[in-house]
């Protein structure tokens, strides 16, 4: 389990990317790479990560982990400074299945990712193909380490660059911003309870 400590420091560096992120250069995104690496410790990066097997492939929350929740989820991307909240719940639904998914459930992988070869993650392993993590906070981490690292990489930072973006290289099918707006309709209001700043998406 990544140490509360650990966990502490990440979420501080993240929140000061997204406070003043514009445009980043590369010796800063590499900058902030070297530091996330550091805080999970380097070793975690100069291994790679492993392929776990059918018996190894489930990790259970440890009890001091707060249980799931679409309001803990959005309360955690909160902290996280994580942008576009609207748009990163519906792909927890859509990936996860409303979250029913085996992906979910034994890889605590909200949002279908796979292990990053490029950024820091904080994924433990590969099951079914996708990333697995220790919890479900660490797999919003990882979602707050992929966003950063791709809105550095977007000519404009804004909503319109990034959903272009997740449409593009995200998701294999022609119409998932159509999905995802299908989505959001719903959930504007909770969404915007949780954030407590309606307008900010």
């Amino acid at each position: 389990m990544m140490s509360e400590n650990k966990r502490f420091y990440l979420k501080k560096h993240l929140m000061k990317k997204f406070e003043g992120l514009k445009k980043v250069s590369k010796r800063k995104v590499l900058y902030y790479a070297l530091i996330v690496s550091i805080s999970y410790g380097i070793g975690n990066y100069v291994s790679p990560v492993s392929s776990v097997s059918a018996t190894e492939n489930y990790v259970k929350t440890d009890s001091t982990t707060q249980q799931f929740s679409e309001e803990a989820m959005l309360s955690f991307m909160k902290e996280l400074k994580i942008k576009y909240p609207e748009t990163v719940l519906a792909q927890a639904r859509l990936e996860t299945g409303n979250f029913t998914s085996d992906i979910f459930k034994e890889n605590h992988n909200l949002f279908g990712m796979k292990v990053a070869g490029k950024r820091p993650t904080s994924a433990i392993g590969v099951h079914r193909g996708h990333a697995q993590y220790r919890d479900w906070k660490d797999s919003v981490i990882d979602y707050a380490l992929f966003q950063s690292y791709i809105i550095a990489k977007l000519p404009k930072n804004n909503i319109q660059e990034y959903r272009n973006y997740i449409q593009k290289f995200y998701s294999e099918t022609s119409d998932y911003l159509t999905r995802i707006d299908r989505t959001i309709k719903h959930d504007r209001s909770k969404i915007a309870l949780a954030y407590q700043m309606n307008g900010a998406f």
